[in-house]
């Protein structure tokens, strides 16, 4: 209950917050992103108590309803609304590919560990660090964007000044070397 809930705001609130011109909307959902992976981690440590059951519920509930909320948009703001339909579809099959293995991969891995006191500790910690990762490798996005366009600034600008870059198969062949 208190995951469906949270959820609920955390779409409205994340998405609200997501509509601001002063909040950088992919760093919000690898934000997201990295909470939902961390709550994921500390699920297992929280034993017996109700109490500490409904304050993960609802941390991962709220911050699992904004990466949701905020998916397609950061689809858009990265390849376009042209490409918004291929990317989707790209994005889904990898999810349906994730949650298709994701049950029988856990089961084996509680299968594996149960000789251990919490069985059920290494599954939580394994996928809730692949939820904390996969926020973390999304913070490359903006770095690799910024790589492509000096690239293409220099291309460009190459291209201006009329200079010719030659590859190291040119150089190697006999009547270019000898021209130059």
């Amino acid at each position: 209950m208190s995951i469906g809930i949270s959820n609920c705001f955390g779409r409205v609130i994340i998405g609200f917050l997501a509509d601001r011109s002063w909040i950088n909307r992919l760093t919000l959902y690898n934000t997201t992103l990295i909470i939902a992976g961390i709550s994921t981690m500390f699920a297992p440590f929280c034993n017996s108590s109700v109490a500490t059951h409904m304050i993960y519920a609802s941390l991962f509930g709220f911050f699992s309803g904004g990466y949701v909320g905020l998916t397609s948009i950061i689809i858009v703001d990265l390849v376009g609304v042209d490409k918004l339909s291929d990317a989707f579809g790209v994005l889904l099959l990898f999810q349906g590919i994730a949650v298709a293995i994701g049950t029988p991969v856990v089961g084996s891995m509680r299968d594996a560990f149960s000789e251990f006191d919490r069985p059920y500790l290494w599954p939580y910690l394994i996928f809730g660090g692949s939820i904390l990762l996969s926020g973390l490798i999304l913070f490359a996005i903006p770095i690799l964007k910024r790589q492509k366009e000096r690239q293409q600034k220099l291309s460009k600008h190459q291209l201006q000044m009329g200079v010719l870059s030659f590859s190291k198969q040119d150089l190697s062949a006999p009547e270019q070397q000898q021209q130059i």
